[in-house]
């Protein structure tokens, strides 16, 4: 007795092709996530190392008591980098070498490779040596009775040759306001940083650090959240580059 056997339908080309399309859409889909899961990455690195060492800056202020006043002046500016070419209104600028070294984070090493050789590390006084792009700096204003309000800044890869200080017309909100730039140029700047310097002409307050939180570049403008309660209409926005954490210290005395 003859049987028949069942047909048995194979893939067809068309098949086949469709199913490597489908495949190809996924890659393209995976191969696109992984520069920004990588630039996310960094990003927060970036951020983790910064909030630590504001921590450490913290204490090396208070530790090394290097909060000093300064005559005939309200905010004292106090940072490793020598002094750029903008002058900040009713600000003293500090800078003392020794302090150089504490004022910058230990971060990426600094080595050249060779090779069928161990890399070899630079030093400097005995010392093996850091890229240092890891900077912090602070400001302080007098308060009472001998006290001080401490704002520490922590940056990365800090190029006071990029700072810029614009004119603004200024519109307070609660809690902050907005700034209306006379020039765009320093809006490229504030994509890479967090905190602007805000200065203005009164008897004795006259600065705050505030915090970005939106950028128009049509206006141009930017949104701020800070103190800026008595800040009149014309003021002038210092733009450090770099910045990305702010840590303010509350009533610290000068023993």
């Amino acid at each position: 007795m003859r049987t028949q056997k069942p047909l048995h339908s194979g893939i067809s080309l068309l098949e086949v092709l469709a199913a490597i399309f489908v495949v190809s859409i996924g890659l393209l889909g995976v191969l696109a996530v992984i520069p920004f899961g990588a630039y996310q990455v960094s990003q927060a690195r970036h951020a983790e190392y910064a909030a630590n060492m504001l921590a450490n800056a913290a204490e090396e202020i208070l530790i090394r008591e290097m909060v000093k006043p300064v005559a005939d002046t309200n905010f004292v500016w106090f940072e490793p980098h020598e002094k750029n070419i903008i002058d900040l209104k009713h600000i003293s600028y500090v800078v003392e070498d020794k302090w150089l070294e504490i004022m910058r984070g230990q971060d990426d090493i600094e080595y050249t490779t060779y090779a069928d050789k161990r890399p070899d590390f630079a030093k400097q006084n005995g010392k093996i040596q850091s890229s240092g792009k890891y900077t912090w700096f602070f400001t302080f204003l007098p308060t009472a009775d001998n006290k001080f309000a401490v704002d520490v800044l922590a940056c990365y890869n800090r190029v006071p040759g990029d700072d810029k200080q614009v004119p603004c017309s200024f519109d307070a909100s609660l809690g902050g306001g907005t700034f209306t730039l006379s020039d765009a140029a320093p809006l490229e700047l504030l994509t890479q940083t967090k905190y602007v310097f805000v200065t203005w002409d009164t008897p004795r307050v006259n600065g705050a650090w505030c915090k970005i939180v939106f950028l128009d570049k049509s206006s141009p403008a930017i949104v701020v959240t800070g103190n800026l309660q008595d800040a009149p209409n014309d003021v002038q926005v210092y733009t450090p580059s770099g910045v990305l954490y702010h840590k303010r210290l509350e009533n610290v005395e000068i023993k």
